[in-house]
Formats: C-alpha cells, sequence, structure tokens
C-alpha cells in the first residue's frame, strides 16, 4: 500500500511539473514592428543626447544617453532570431560606446574632447547599422527587410 502511495505521489508530482513547464511561454519575439516602434522612439533620445551635448547640458545628455542605451540594448533579440551576427556587433560596438559616453558624461567637469569623440562613435554605429538595414526617407523610415534574407 505505501508502495502505491508513493507511486501516486510522484505520478501528481510529476504532472504538477508538467502542468507547469507547459504553462511557462516562450520569450517573447521581437516582431519587425517592435523594432520599428523602438526605432521611433529611440531616434529622438539619440537626437537629444546630441542636443543636450551641443547646449553644454551634461546632465540631460547623460539622462537621454542612459535611456537610448536600455531601448538600443533590447534590440538584440530581434538580431540574433534573425541571424544576422553583422548586426549584433554594430549593437554592440555602439552599447560600448554609449557606456563609454555615460562614463565621460559623468566626469565632472565632462571633458568635451572625450564626450564627442564617445558620441562621434555611437552615431557612427547607428549610421553603420542604417546603412544596411534601413530604408525610405527622413521621417518614414522602415527596416529594409531585403537585408534580412
Amino acid at each position: 500500500m505505501i508502495a502505491v502511495r508513493r507511486v501516486a505521489a510522484l505520478l501528481v508530482a510529476g504532472l504538477g511539473l508538467a502542468a507547469a513547464a507547459a504553462a511557462q511561454t516562450a520569450y517573447p519575439i521581437f516582431t519587425p514592428d517592435h523594432l520599428d516602434a523602438t526605432m521611433k522612439t529611440l531616434g529622438p533620445n539619440v537626437a537629444g543626447v546630441h542636443a543636450a551635448i551641443r547646449a553644454g547640458d551634461m546632465t540631460l545628455a547623460k539622462e537621454r544617453a542612459i535611456r537610448s542605451r536600455e531601448q538600443l540594448a533590447t534590440t538584440i533579440t530581434f538580431w540574433r532570431d534573425r541571424g544576422r551576427d553583422d548586426a549584433v556587433r554594430i549593437l554592440r560596438v555602439t552599447l560600448r560606446a554609449f557606456d563609454t559616453l555615460d562614463t565621460a558624461l559623468s566626469q565632472t567637469p565632462a571633458d568635451p574632447a572625450a564626450v564627442d569623440a564617445a558620441n562621434g562613435t555611437v552615431g557612427g554605429g547607428c549610421t553603420a547599422c542604417h546603412a544596411i538595414y534601413r530604408q525610405g526617407e527622413d521621417g518614414d523610415y522602415r527596416l529594409n527587410e531585403a537585408a534580412l534574407r
């Protein structure tokens, strides 16, 4: 009788684990629409970084740079899911550039040459990725889906 109870308990436990595993969903899929929405909010933030630096407001530039980095980092799922190693490399370089920019903006006083160099590297990363994966005219940008093939 004890053996039957143990077997029954194991079966119930196993079914519970199976149900829990089945209830877990796969990680969210990062679609082209998600990428588009992210880029459309990221663009103004990056423009805000540049504007704040030009205005000499390093605190605002730092806040916008941190937010921009956060937004950009989420796109790695999109590129990985599509096997775009080149985009992942560009993304990583650009994220490191945001980290360098954050460090430069955190100095008191900020070294304008270091800020400009890091900001230029961020811009270079954006330009490199956009040259391959973006199409359209100003204000009507979209993913160049042909580049994903």
